[in-house]
């Protein structure tokens, strides 16, 4: 079935005497009327469709009312104003579609506060295709972000966000410099033992290779370069070197538990106690092992506190007996996992864990926890960097 369409409505301006009649004869004649508002005495305002008009004028014709028809309500005014200024419509509508179709591109790249790596930086996001103009659904901040901090391990953090239409790049302090006063002093050194994974160089001579065994404060980039002929000059070494590295934590459980059970007897003793003294001293227990149960109840407070004091002593036998061995061990191990996540940095995770249990003397469980993680090692050979790497790791 077909949806019949509303027709438009217009303004009507009645005036004339008994106005308000105008609109019982067009309720008579089937033509309702909407928004009837009083304006004065004599004139009226309303809306009525279109296909009415022809026969409102009749009904105020044979009234002897003047009726006014105005313009077009709602979107049929848009209408009206679009037909009159239908070039202008369409370039509105076209300016519109455009700015909404610009606004999904990216048209602009700004790098902030790199410093030395801005030009290295612009040639990093060319080689993962990133370059104006583009649409911004083909562009993951996320991975240039990820990109970047491997890219530059020693830059405290990378953000890549959006302004508008202009990609913002922009690198945290702690830039290291592109020169070096001392060239004694421009290596990158490892900060810890471990071997070598991954090494990526942007100035000066890789000194290890992938695979490497290397200890703390091994030389990985030496502050040196080649030049054209041959001739070597010192440099500020630059670069990124990840290496295997691992951490142990060690935990040793008792295999035997000791526990409580309760005789069922018990013994009651009181006194009234003072800040100072008791009044007499409570009777001795008798028993070997017992738990003991105190209540304090206030008697006076005026002038010096003095309480009933009530000891409930219960006689105990402690037994002890030997744990599962595998609840142990697991216990042992499980604790042991937890000793290792709190002594590796919150920078770094594992990526591998093993371990293994054992009984030792005096009846305890021992176990130890293993973890093997990716780290960047690299620090400059200054005693600074040294440092500040100890108190990291």
């Amino acid at each position: 079935m077909r949806r019949q369409v509303r027709p438009w409505q217009r303004e009507l301006t009645v005036e004339g005497l008994n106005a308000s009649r105008f609109v019982s004869d067009a309720g008579k004649a089937g033509i309702p009327l909407t928004s009837v508002k009083r304006t004065s005495p004599g004139k009226l305002t309303a809306l009525a469709e279109e296909t009415q008009l022809a026969a409102l004028e009749m009904i105020a014709v044979h009234g002897g009312w003047r009726l006014h028809i105005g313009r077009r309500k709602g979107l049929g005014r848009l209408v009206d104003w679009g037909r009159s200024r239908w070039l202008l419509a369409i370039v509105a509508a076209a300016g519109i579609l455009a700015l909404a179709a610009a606004s999904r591109v990216m048209w602009r790249i700004e790098i902030v506060n790199a410093a030395v790596y801005s030009a290295d930086v612009a040639a990093a996001l060319h080689e993962l295709g990133i370059s104006p103009p583009m649409l911004r659904s083909q562009i993951d901040i996320g991975k240039i972000r990820d990109e970047l901090e491997w890219r530059y391990p020693r830059v405290a953090w990378v953000e890549v966000g959006w302004r508008g239409t202009t990609l913002v790049v922009r690198l945290a302090d702690g830039l290291m410099p592109d020169v070096h006063d001392d060239p004694a002093d421009c290596d990158v050194v490892a900060a810890r033992d471990g071997v070598v994974y991954q090494i990526v160089t942007h100035a000066g001579t890789p000194a290890v290779k992938v695979g490497d065994v290397v200890r703390k404060g091994d030389v990985l980039i030496r502050g040196e370069e080649r030049t054209h002929d041959g001739a070597v000059r010192a440099v500020a070494a630059r670069g990124s070197v990840t290496a295997r590295v691992w951490q142990g934590a060690q935990v040793c459980l008792p295999a035997v538990e000791y526990k409580t059970s309760y005789t069922g007897r018990e013994q009651i003793t009181w006194t009234i106690s003072t800040p100072f003294f008791d009044l007499w001293p409570m009777d001795p227990c008798t028993y070997e092992q017992y738990d003991t149960s105190v209540s304090e109840t206030r008697l006076c407070s005026l002038f010096l506190p003095v309480n009933l004091h009530v000891e409930r002593r219960i006689e105990a036998e402690i037994s002890k007996t030997m744990r599962e061995r595998t609840d142990v061990e697991k216990d042992a191990y499980s604790a042991a996992v937890r000793k290792l996540h709190e002594k590796i940095a919150p920078t770094e995770s594992l990526i591998d864990i093993w371990g293994n249990c054992s009984m030792i003397e005096d009846e305890k469980v021992q176990a130890y926890a293993i973890g093997e993680m990716l780290v960047e090692i690299g620090v400059r050979s200054g005693a600074s960097d040294m440092a500040a790497a100890d108190a990291i790791h």
